[in-house]
């Protein structure tokens, strides 16, 4: 039985630097086992973040995270690549959601047009909400990755983020995952070919930014992923 929560889980477990202990509950997971209860010795709190249209970015140079062996990132990958490949998990995602309508993704006297993107890593579509105010002015952009078995429609309206991108006047880009890259539509991160500056999906979803970029009026000081 696979579960988004417990992938979920994998997934921040791995963003902090947990490999193993990500390995192991995704392990436990694909064994039919549940997640650990709020109890566990290893359990900590999840914190939600408050939304975010502007901010300081800063480069980080060290990486003082603890070591990880490339057997356990195999492994993680690997384990990762089982649960989200799985057509169970997949299918029932992307087939049980029904279309959000317009109204819950596209604010009145907006445009949310489609595009696409090549490179030698492959295409990607993407989905441009432009505001209502959008003259010559440069204007921020956000890039808005979906979750898995999601489209950017869906994204759209359960983060309801064009409604704040017409309100702060931003522009927003949700790059397309395809199910012939991830049959569950999840982003490929924790592969190794598509975990490098310039490869892989990385290389598309910069070049969809870089392509937005090139054709609208993006302030190139103010644009987050």
């Amino acid at each position: 039985m696979l579960r988004q929560d417990m992938i979920g889980e994998a997934t921040r477990l791995t963003r902090a630097g947990r490999l193993v202990e990500a390995t192991a509950l995704l392990q436990r997971m694909l064994r039919g086992g549940g997640a650990p209860g709020p109890n566990s010795r290893n359990a900590q709190p999840t914190l939600e973040e408050p939304t975010i249209i502007d901010g300081q970015a800063n480069v980080i140079e060290e990486n003082n995270g603890p070591d990880v062996t490339p057997a356990q990132a195999h492994m993680l990958g690997e384990l990762l690549d089982r649960a989200t490949q799985r057509g169970g998990f997949a299918l029932r995602g992307v087939t049980a959601r029904k279309p959000p309508s317009p109204a819950d993704v596209v604010p009145d006297g907006t445009r949310f047009i489609e595009g696409s993107y090549s490179n030698p890593a492959g295409s990607r579509a993407y989905k441009l909400f432009i505001p209502s105010r959008h003259k010559d002015q440069p204007l921020p952009l956000i890039v808005m990755l979906h979750g898995c078995t999601q489209s950017p429609d869906d994204f759209a309206a359960g983060t309801r983020m064009n409604f704040i991108a017409e309100q702060k006047s931003c522009f927003v880009v949700y790059p397309a995952q395809r199910s012939e890259a991830n049959r569950a539509k999840c982003w490929n991160w924790f592969r190794a070919a598509d975990q490098q500056r310039g490869r892989g999906e990385p290389s598309i979803i910069a070049g969809i930014t870089r392509q937005v970029m090139r054709d609208f009026p993006v302030d190139k000081d103010r644009v987050y992923v």
